[in-house]
């Protein structure tokens, strides 16, 4: 086991944001995870890959020449609760000690499957990065879902073959009952023989061919389907004896090379002639092994407008019994769901109720020593591991894990993410990655309440790396042209970017009809003249942020956060509108009490376009299913809650371009 200098995490004093967008930056002590890149923004800083230009137009599953099986996605057999209930009586104190007490238990749950949202989630993925990108932000399954899920990350691979005499042993005996069931009427071994002759006959290995169907059916799935994998009789011999086999890693891995297989088909349907469901030569097919509802229950602990309503639990029970049977939300276009959701939980574990129970998830933040030599406790130990990049060694596949790219799913703040030299020519040489162990180092613990934010830097990135993205014609890729053509009025927050990210085009609102109606010439005249003065005031968006940058910076270098808010404010005055004056500023005053409010140009910035290019651009259509109204209003009073009160313009008038002057 190898010893490592130095901490996984960095203090230090940075320019922070939101990731929103929706308030100014201070200047703060902040904390990240390592490594991040600390320098401004170059050509030399690694862009997001980009995969959206191959999606499909529609997101219509259904219609997709895909044949997806989810081998993986196992439920409890007949007799299963209650060879489970006959073994946790004897064992639960050994499960426990090697980790897997929950992850046994949770195997008695049924999770309905929603393959609208798990091909939803499929689109999002990187296969560079492992991880999901969201129009919003990058987040990904880490190990501490993985731990919550009841998988242990400390131990030993799962590679690892039987060292001594009594644990070959015990494989032995393991491979004489496959030899007597293959002697019997069946004449072949699979998980309903098993667990028959298992429960019908007295076995001194009856723990070690538990877990060994276990493994095969809920953790480990493969070929032979619903057969009992011999090279899974090593893991079960250990953990039966009480050997902590680290499965959390190997089982993350299937995940994300599941993942990444299933993007690759998505994204191979571009390349098909057309999508006719009966034409079975034309039909991309894949089969899932690893247990898919991880990722699926991933999505409903995190995105609360597609969740089922949860049961109600006690402490005692595992997680996953909150999603047990429940009736799978009914989203008509997933796509613009992910797309749109404000109220992505980042720490769904550390606010929830039983978060109480664990040394992680305090009240108060804290440091910690984290050395080899010294006695840590091992739920630290094992956030420690959660929060070191390094590579996952799974059993036939090796996957990098990067969790100082979605730092914030850790209460930690956000910054440029560093390039991790990769690992990965043997699992020996990743695994000693893996294992690396952290010598003399102090760890900071967050407090379940805090809320992190991002660097200035990280922002400023994100929106030229991401939400910047458009092909070559200049407009927004397909992938992102999600939201519905609404008639009307629109909201101040555009679905396809992030909030406080510029929109791709220029937005555009259309008055009521009645509205219009009621106008009179020479009001509807200076309703135009109002959309033609907000262009020119924008002007050029990218310049202004460059200059709020560059002062934010300086004053930063200075650690004067007085200064900095003084001179944003000032910033912010500029880009004011001169008090109007009579009829037209009373009813501008007016309307600005009932309407929402627009962004400053500082902290979110208008996205409008230049005078001069208002004409070589038009309103792009948006066709969609539909969305989920609720949550497109719930997010929006949320957006309005932190946005300052601005003076200027509320009705943007959709004239500009379509009425000659």
């Amino acid at each position: 086991m190898e010893k490592s200098e130095g901490s996984i995490v960095e203090t230090r004093k940075e320019l922070m944001v939101s990731l929103s967008g929706d308030a100014q930056p201070t200047l703060r002590t902040a904390h990240f995870i390592k490594p991040s890149i600390t320098s401004s923004i170059d050509e030399k800083t690694p862009k997001h890959p980009s995969h959206y230009n191959s999606l499909p137009s529609k997101f219509e599953p259904k219609k997709w020449p895909l044949r997806i099986t989810f081998h993986g996605w196992r439920y409890p057999q007949r007799k299963w609760k209650e060879w489970v209930d006959k073994m946790a009586a004897l064992h639960e104190t050994t499960w426990r000690k090697v980790g897997i007490y929950q992850a046994v238990m949770s195997s008695l749950y049924q999770i309905g499957r929603n393959d609208d949202l798990l091909l939803g989630l499929a689109e999002k993925w990187c296969f560079e990065t492992n991880t999901f990108i969201f129009p919003w932000g990058e987040a990904t399954i880490t190990l501490e879902d993985i731990l919550v899920a009841g998988y242990a990350v400390l131990g030993s691979p799962v590679f690892s073959p039987p060292e001594t005499e009594e644990l070959k042993e015990a494989e032995q005996k393991l491979m004489e009952i496959r030899k007597q069931l293959r002697r019997s009427k069946a004449k072949k071994v699979n998980q309903h023989s098993w667990i028959k002759y298992l429960m019908e006959n007295n076995s001194e290995v009856e723990h070690e061919a538990f877990l060994s169907l276990w493994l095969s059916r809920f953790v480990f799935p493969s070929l032979p389907f619903m057969g009992i994998s011999i090279h899974l009789y090593p893991i079960a011999v250990c953990l039966a004896r009480g050997i902590k086999i680290a499965l959390g890693p190997a089982l993350l891995a299937s995940i994300y090379r599941d993942l990444r297989l299933l993007k690759k088909k998505i994204l191979a349907l571009s390349n098909l002639e057309s999508f006719e469901d009966d034409n079975d030569d034309q039909k991309l097919e894949l089969t899932i092994w690893s247990p898919f509802h991880i990722v699926q229950v991933w999505a409903w602990e995190r995105f609360p407008k597609l969740q089922p309503k949860p049961n109600l639990t006690d402490f005692e029970v595992p997680r996953l019994a909150r999603w047990h049977n429940v009736n799978s939300s009914t989203v008509r276009n997933v796509r613009l769901a992910l797309d749109s959701e404000g109220s992505f939980q980042w720490r769904p574990y550390a606010t929830a109720v039983e978060s109480l129970c664990y040394k992680i998830y305090g009240d108060e933040e804290k440091w910690v020593l984290v050395d080899v030599d010294v006695d840590v406790d091992e739920e630290l130990k094992s956030f420690t591991r959660c929060l070191r990049a390094c590579e996952l060694v799974g059993i036939g596949c090796v996957e990098q894990y990067s969790p100082h790219r979605v730092a914030m799913q850790f209460g930690m703040d956000q910054d440029l993410p560093g390039p991790v030299k990769r690992r990965n020519e043997t699992q020996e040489l990743s695994w000693k990655c893996f294992d690396k162990q952290i010598k003399n180092a102090m760890l900071y613990i967050p407090s379940r309440h805090r809320k992190p934010d991002v660097t200035l830097r990280y922002l400023e990135w994100w929106k030229q790396s991401v939400v910047g993205g458009k092909d070559g014609n200049g407009n927004p890729k397909s992938s992102e042209i999600s939201a519905p053509n609404f008639k009307g009025k629109k909201s101040d927050h555009d679905p396809l970017c992030p909030p406080g990210f510029p929109p791709k085009c220029q937005h555009i609102e259309v008055l009521d009809s009645d509205e219009e109606d009621n106008l009179t010439l020479k009001e509807l005249f200076t309703h135009k003249k109002f959309k033609i003065v907000d262009h020119r005031m924008y002007g050029d968006r990218k310049s202004s942020l460059a200059t709020t940058h560059s002062l934010l910076y300086s004053s930063a270098e200075n650690n004067d956060v007085t200064n900095v808010d003084a001179e944003m404010k000032l910033k912010e005055n500029s880009f004011q509108k001169e008090p109007r004056t009579g009829k037209e500023s009373t009813t501008t005053e007016n309307t600005s009490k009932n309407k929402l409010d627009s962004p400053s140009p500082v902290r979110h910035g208008a996205g409008f376009l230049k005078d001069d290019e208002r004409g070589s651009r038009s309103r792009f259509d948006i066709h969609t299913d539909g969305l989920e109204l609720e949550a497109r209003i719930d997010k929006l009073r949320k957006e309005i809650d932190g946005l300052k009160a601005a003076k200027f313009s509320q009705k943007k008038v959709c004239l500009t371009n379509n009425i000659n002057l």
